[in-house]
């Protein structure tokens, strides 16, 4: 029975956790932690600021770099803004060289949030270049 042991198909495999460590020493050494929560604010600064330009943007909301800005018919109602909209501005910000997301299409109706998730790695300039593309996408699709 002794070749019954190694039943895990990564049981006793050493090179997942050294990558692991990899990783963290990489974040440590490279102060991405301390660079992500500098650039959460910053984006959701931004993104804030597109909310007071843009009467379509209902909230905006996140939790590390995984950001949100939810597009609506109506600010009051909440009413959320139809799929084909929001979908018509993931497009344009991928013409335009920005790759972001939206809710997805578990909910039907309420798949109205742009999503974002930058690198660890982004910078400052990163974080404008995605909210102005943003910025950009909304202006073309909604005039």
């Amino acid at each position: 029975m002794s070749y019954f042991r190694d039943i895990s198909t990564f049981g006793g495999c050493t090179s997942g956790p050294v990558a692991a460590l990899e990783n963290m020493r990489i974040i440590e050494d490279e102060h991405l932690l301390e660079n992500a929560v500098a650039m959460v604010e910053r984006c959701l600064s931004n993104l804030r600021s597109l909310m007071d330009k843009h009467a379509v943007i209902g909230d905006v909301r996140g939790k590390g770099l995984f950001l949100g800005a939810e597009l609506v018919a109506d600010r009051v109602t909440k009413e959320p803004l139809d799929e084909k909209t929001v979908q018509a501005v993931v497009a344009q910000c991928l013409a335009r060289g920005v790759i972001i997301g939206a809710t997805n299409r578990s909910l039907y109706g309420l798949n109205n949030t742009l999503c974002l998730s930058p690198a660890l790695v982004a910078s400052a300039d990163d974080i404008d270049r995605i909210t102005s593309t943003m910025d950009g996408a909304l202006t073309h699709v909604l005039s």
